[in-house]
């Protein structure tokens, strides 16, 4: 990856959490988030968002049982 003053970017995604962009010249991935910048190779990008859907997975089924006992009660 090149020098990222050097860079230039093209937007993959964007949300009101993060930024991605793709180094035109290089290939380079740049993900923001607020003032942390990552960058990161294709290949780790993609094992990132293999562990961030895990975890995002292991959460909903966590709070999934939660929910249905409210609901069993009535609070819902």
């Amino acid at each position: 990856m090149s020098n990222p003053k050097d860079c230039r970017h093209e937007t993959l995604a964007y949300n009101g959490v993060a930024h991605v962009q793709r180094c035109l010249d290089c290939g380079g991935i740049s993900i923001h988030l607020g003032p942390v910048s990552v960058r990161l190779d294709d290949s780790s990008l993609e094992a990132l968002w293999a562990v961030l859907g895990e975890a995002a997975a292991e959460l909903h089924a966590r709070r999934t049982p939660e929910v249905m006992n409210v609901m069993r009660r009535g609070v819902a």
